[in-house]
């Protein structure tokens, strides 16, 4: 990554810091975050913009190859994306860890959703970003279908969480 795009990235990330901090309660109404302008790369070296899956129930997922409970995680996300993906569920994995390690589980888990990778080095300032100052994972960030934050949360999206926070989200039209 040239200097240019990577300062523009630490700007933005910046500018977002502040509203983003709500998210560690509960986003205003009013004044919701948007899914970034955020681009990254996928596992064969492909920029994606995270804007491409906006009109979409978005789930992002930070999770690690090192990580037991991201694993765990991702058997249910994997269950999600091909149950709802047609109902306008997209699943994006931002994987903190080298490719090489995230190629190996998104093989021998069968990941069925785009994995995106975040530099090692920038993990825990974008983690914070979104509101994760601890920097535990898995954490999920969900957009409902126009873009906006509905919620951050920490630990696994189990079946009971999935029914509750993601599941409304599929149901209500694009505003």
């Amino acid at each position: 990554m040239t200097l240019k795009p990577l300062l523009k990235s630490l700007l933005y990330l910046l500018y977002l810091w502040l509203p983003l901090q709500a998210l560690a309660v509960e986003p205003s109404t009013n004044e919701r975050p948007r899914i970034p302008e955020l681009s990254f790369a996928d596992l064969s070296g492909e920029l994606h913009n995270l804007r491409e899956w906006e009109g979409k129930v978005l789930l992002i997922n930070f999770w690690a190859s090192w990580c037991a409970p991201c694993q765990a995680e991702i058997r249910h996300l994997i269950e999600y994306q091909q149950a709802f993906g047609p109902q306008g569920l997209q699943v994006v994995g931002l994987g903190l860890d080298s490719p090489r390690k995230l190629m190996n589980v998104r093989r021998s888990l069968g990941i069925n959703y785009p994995i995106l990778v975040v530099e090692e080095k920038e993990s825990r300032s974008i983690l914070r970003t979104w509101g994760n100052k601890s920097g535990l994972i898995p954490f999920t960030v969900i957009f409902d279908k126009s873009g906006h934050v509905v919620r951050a949360h920490k630990g696994i999206i189990d079946d009971q969480r999935f029914e509750t926070l993601v599941k409304p989200l599929l149901r209500t039209p694009v505003e």
